[in-house]
């Protein structure tokens, strides 16, 4: 039983020496933002969302592979 209390007690120390995880806040961010901190410019980032529209959509491979071949 004693074990038990002092791994308890270890945890509860370990949790609260944790710092809390920083939150973004949502009404100031907008997709620039977002894609300014990774660094992709806007065709690149048009070219990955067709790829990806193509690609759920059931596009040939080929044509999707040329387009990942543009953002080389």
């Amino acid at each position: 039983m004693r074990r038990v209390m002092e791994m308890q007690r270890r945890s509860r120390d370990a949790v609260s020496k944790e710092s809390s995880p920083k939150t973004i806040n949502n009404k100031d961010t907008s997709v620039s933002d977002i894609l300014g901190h990774i660094k992709i410019d806007e065709e690149k980032a048009l070219i990955a969302l067709l790829i990806f529209i193509l690609y759920k959509q059931g596009a040939d491979i080929k044509l999707l592979l040329g387009l990942a071949y543009l953002l080389l």
